[in-house]
């Protein structure tokens, strides 16, 4: 005759398991981050548990860089004599400085970081110094707003290199918002789009390749240290910029302008891009890209501020059209993760994070 403790049979539940949930374990500690549960990534399947953020909290991590990158321009419009390169130098010194101070912070050599990242967030550094040199080129030889417009593209090339590399298909709401904030930047940049010279046209072209190939290899090769791909891009690109610099006018500069390329890489890129890196690893490349748009919304609005600097009326109409497809898209994201958590982590740790499945993403 069966009783309540014949569970092993296969027939019937022990009489004090029925409607009682599934217990947890504890997640294990970690050292670090490690990004997550390693099995996980990426976080793709039902049940995959991400000890870490959300995709929501990555995604508001990702605005507040993209806000960080915006007052870049104002310290590039506040220097007396530095030329492009002198600036870059600078700014990239600090901001590789910066860095590495932070991993060591953390208890870690910068060196073995470098190493353990792997040979991917090594690419990714170099993908991201070369973001720094196109932007600097493409500036001296070709119009702002055709530079802006091709920057805009950044988050349709991720969409396709995830889609490829990742496996990673764009929801509706990206592909929306990626849409109306495409639409916004055309109204921003107005009727200059002249595209100058050809080589302002292929450096223009590269850099939302190189964008969009970062995000996606910084999503696809989580390191234990996110300012990795800084400390590599910053001091690669020192290395060019000091070179061409003491080829020509040198490097000896007023304080003011050295001040002006430690706060803009050492201050605004030094820290903003490791928390684009940690907060990426939790959101995929073509929304992330989409955030990035903050940057090109944003920084018009504090140029405003400089004398002689006021916005035209199709910039900030054009920004507040790119600006709201960002907003809505986080805020789609928020209440999309609200619906979700209740079916998907129902019985899992305290704090612990389901990774949505692809299909809510509509």
């Amino acid at each position: 005759m069966p009783t309540g403790s014949g569970a092993g049979n296969g027939r019937l539940p022990a009489l004090e398991t029925i409607g009682k949930l599934p217990e947890v374990p504890d997640p294990p500690p970690s050292e670090g981050y490690q990004g997550g549960d390693e099995s996980c990534w990426p976080a793709r399947s039902v049940g995959c548990v991400d000890r870490t953020l959300t995709r929501f909290q990555g995604s508001m991590l990702v605005l507040v860089a993209g806000a960080t990158f915006s007052f870049g321009p104002l310290t590039f419009r506040a220097l007396l004599e530095a030329d492009a390169w002198q600036y870059l130098f600078y700014r990239s010194f600090s901001a590789a400085v910066v860095a590495t101070l932070t991993i060591m912070i953390l208890g870690r050599n910068p060196i073995r970081s470098i190493v353990q990242a792997g040979p991917r967030q090594a690419v990714a550094g170099l993908a991201l110094g070369s973001c720094f040199v196109l932007f600097i080129l493409s500036l001296s030889r070709a119009t702002a707003a055709f530079v802006l417009l091709l920057q805009c593209t950044s988050p349709f090339v991720a969409a396709i290199l995830a889609r490829v590399f990742l496996r990673e298909r764009v929801g509706r709401d990206t592909a929306t918002a990626m849409l109306v904030s495409s639409i916004g930047v055309v109204i921003m940049v107005g009727g200059g789009l002249d595209g100058g010279d050809r080589l302002g046209i292929l450096f223009s072209l590269l850099l939302p390749v190189c964008l969009g190939g970062y995000t996606v290899l910084i999503r696809s090769s989580p390191a234990r240290d996110p300012g990795v791909p800084t400390v590599i891009a910053g001091f690669m690109v020192a290395i060019v910029a000091g070179l061409v610099s003491l080829g020509g006018p040198g490097l000896d500069l007023p304080i003011r302008d050295v001040a002006m390329g430690f706060i803009g890489g050492g201050l605004l890129i030094g820290l903003g891009t490791p928390v684009f890196n940690y907060a990426h690893r939790f959101v995929p490349p073509a929304e992330t890209s989409l955030l990035l748009i903050s940057e090109i919304v944003l920084a018009p609005l504090w140029l405003w501020a400089w004398p002689g600097e006021v916005p035209a009326a199709s910039t900030l109409v054009g920004g507040g059209v790119a600006l709201f497809a960002v907003v809505w898209l986080t805020v789609r994201t928020a209440l999309r993760e609200g619906s979700t958590r209740g079916r998907w982590s129902h019985g899992l740790h305290a704090g612990a994070v389901v990774a949505e499945p692809d299909h809510l993403d509509r």
